[in-house]
């Protein structure tokens, strides 16, 4: 289940079993309060929120990790297979 399917799940459950309250879904159902909150305001508006976690993440990219990768391929090569190996979230 992906970000998008996960909060709009709890946000299903906080609203069937929990009257829309995200505190107490986070305590029923040990679910982070931000994700409720988010899957709730989703729903109610129907607007998507994607983040960027990878842009803020600490985890080292691609090129810092394997250096030697773009000797063998060039970038528009691994981006052409990137996009194609990776799913495309489409808005409903």
């Amino acid at each position: 289940m992906n970000g998008v399917e996960r909060r709009g799940f709890q946000a299903h459950m906080t609203l069937k079993y929990c009257q829309g309250r995200a505190k107490l879904a986070q305590t029923v159902f040990g679910w982070g309060r931000e994700n409720i909150e988010l899957g709730l305001g989703e729903k109610r508006t129907g607007i998507i929120c994607v983040r960027l976690q990878s842009a803020f993440s600490t985890a080292k990219r691609c090129q810092e990790k394997q250096p030697l990768l773009l000797w063998h391929y060039p970038w528009d090569k691994l981006q052409n297979l990137i996009l194609n190996k990776t799913q495309h979230f489409k808005l409903p």
